[in-house]
């Protein structure tokens, strides 16, 4: 039982505002908390803040699920956040210490309300403490007199990775539970994005699925640039129509057929809120744009409280369906449905009195009216709009952009990994040059091997030893799909960005090393990957069995095997980029 006494203060403008935290559970090392606020009257309620410290001992970094490569200790005057939303983030942070261990774990249970999670060093005083914070309302909301919500503060002494696994679970009891996962979202995939941007050739593009079908892939995703004709604008300036351009697909409907031949599934991108400035649909939406972009962008952000708003998008998405059976979508930008400074206050033409709760029904719409006309639809969603309320409308979570940055990409998978959703979870896009050498190619497809691959080359532009590698890991990849996506999953070393990753299965591990690190026997069959700088991996059977390794390289080609004594510390001679399996020895 976890008796541990907190001392909340709560912080709030209105003095009318009554707000309490009371106890609610409270067992081995988890306590949650019940938030209480009651607001004078009906109205749109400002921030309330709940507050409490605890000693400064064993932190080393704070992690949340938006934090990138960002795993700084701040002090009181900048503190680390975690904001969060329906369309944006997820309530929680984690502080984690000495050999990757909890210190505390916050989540909340309201995934949709603006909600920001603060860290800070308390280092006014010689108290030696640390503070938290959760802050309600931490954006508009809808009017509202009463609010409850629960903190859950997991303060065991376990594995980091554990305690942040052990907050889904926790959201479902609150009914943030998902649909079932169509086995197609975790079918290796490739994009159009990186290799054609906005300039997309259909007869150019299906010579190329071809080859990526004859590889493995099998399924597509047609990003930007179809929906208008010419080079690239650079920008969003152009949709909002969302006609097929003829000049790169002179008949879409011939194209999809010709995917679905290669035994592909087709997904095409949508920026679900951007209407162009130099669209011809701009002016019909006139007044009903949340703001508009004048900058990079070039677009207005619809309104989507308007249902007339709504409707377009829906019956978009709908022709596509009917005239072409696409197989599913990619939908993006999400997460730039917000208020801005020219969002008009609500009016009698909508039917939503918020932003959040009109994407949120938009969302449920397109589930529902979609999955009518074809069941099974994919629908890729992107790192940041990553809670599980609005994941539950999506299937597949990749990854933010991070074209040719294997190290942003591995962090970002296993951020999502930590989230423990039902879902697909994918990697950007693996991108690279026909001039780039196999290991750095080979380093960009181990850093990704715990996500459902995702690559934007221009395979018959590729070497043949580019697309031989290709192959020979999506061969791999996909016989041993079970344990890495579905294994237990151990991303260890998260000061040195995850520099040792394993997925357990009930036969056997797989673990790449990120590091030149040393790997101990836990009596299980194991494959060990090669990512860091050196040659040769330090392996310890500290058991009495006799093991037999056998290695090879990146392509898969065995290039030897020994045989490991008990209690024995070697030097397996397996190359950087390559993998020893090891197994128990059946003589």
């Amino acid at each position: 039982m976890n008796n541990k006494i907190r001392d909340f203060s709560l912080q709030y403008e209105n003095p009318q505002v009554k707000a309490s935290v009371t106890p609610v559970s409270a067992e081995n090392d988890v306590a949650v908390y019940r938030v209480s606020i009651v607001f004078p009257e009906i109205t749109v309620p400002s921030p309330v803040t709940v507050h409490w410290e605890e000693d400064m001992v064993n932190i080393l970094q704070v992690w949340n699920p938006t934090g990138g490569r960002h795993r700084a200790i701040h002090q009181w005057f900048g503190p680390t956040w975690n904001t969060s939303n329906f369309c944006f983030g997820a309530p929680i942070l984690c502080t984690v210490g000495e050999n990757g261990n909890n210190t505390e774990t916050v989540a909340v249970s309201d995934v949709c309300t603006p909600i920001a999670i603060s860290f800070f060093v308390k280092d006014l005083d010689q108290q030696y403490k640390v503070g938290y914070s959760v802050t309600f309302f931490n954006g508009k909301c809808s009017a509202m007199q009463e609010y409850t919500a629960d903190i859950r503060i997991d303060s065991r002494r376990i594995p980091y990775y554990d305690t942040i696994l052990s907050v889904s679970p926790w959201w479902a009891e609150y009914g943030y539970t998902f649909p079932p996962c169509p086995a197609a979202a975790e079918d290796a995939l490739y994009s159009s994005w990186y290799n054609f941007h906005q300039a997309p050739d259909g007869e150019k593009l299906l010579e190329d699925l071809a080859v990526a079908a004859d590889l493995g892939f099998r399924t597509v995703i047609l990003d930007d640039g179809w929906q208008f004709a010419g080079p690239s604008s650079g920008n969003y300036s152009l949709c909002g129509e969302w006609q097929v351009a003829s000049d790169k697909f002179a008949d879409f409907k011939a194209f999809t057929d010709g995917v679905h031949r290669l035994n592909m599934k087709l997904m095409v991108w949508f920026s679900v809120p951007f209407v162009g400035l130099d669209s011809p649909v701009y002016p019909q939406f006139e007044g009903k744009y949340l703001y508009t972009d004048y900058g990079g962008l070039r677009c207005g952000i619809l309104d989507p409280r308007y249902p007339e708003v709504r409707a377009y998008i829906k019956e978009t998405y709908k022709r596509f369906l009917r005239d072409y059976d696409i197989d599913g979508f990619k939908l993006d930008f999400i997460d730039s449905f917000r208020p801005g400074d020219t969002t008009s206050a609500p009016n009698e033409s909508m039917d939503c009195d918020t932003v959040e709760k009109a994407v949120r029904v938009l969302l449920e719409e397109i589930e529902a009216e979609l999955s009518a006309i074809k069941p099974e639809l994919l629908f890729e969603y992107r790192q940041n709009y990553i809670g599980p309320a609005i994941n539950r409308f999506g299937n597949m979570l990749r990854v933010g952009d991070c074209a040719y940055d294997a190290l942003t990409n591995r962090i970002g998978i296993v951020d999502l990994r930590l989230l423990g959703y039902p879902i697909a979870v994918h990697s950007d896009m693996l991108f690279w040059s026909k001039e780039e050498s196999i290991a750095l190619c080979a380093k960009q497809l181990l850093n990704i091997m715990f996500a459902v691959p995702q690559i934007s080359v221009i395979l018959t532009d590729s070497t043949d030893e580019q697309r031989r590698l290709v192959r020979s890991y999506l061969e791999y990849w996909t016989a041993n799909r079970q344990i890495l996506l579905h294994g237990k999953f151990r991303p260890l070393h998260p000061e040195m960005n995850y520099s040792s990753v394993t997925a357990e299965g009930e036969q056997k591990s797989i673990t790449v090393l990120y590091a030149d690190l040393p790997y101990t026997w836990d009596g299980k069959n194991c494959d060990v990957w090669l990512n860091g700088d050196s040659d040769g991996l330090i392996f310890e059977n500290p058991s009495a069995d006799v093991l037999e390794a056998v290695w090879s390289d990146c392509f898969g080609q065995c290039l030897g095997s020994m045989k490991i004594a008990g209690n024995s510390i070697v030097r397996i001679p397996v190359p950087r980029t390559g993998c020893v399996y090891i197994h128990l020895c059946e003589e």
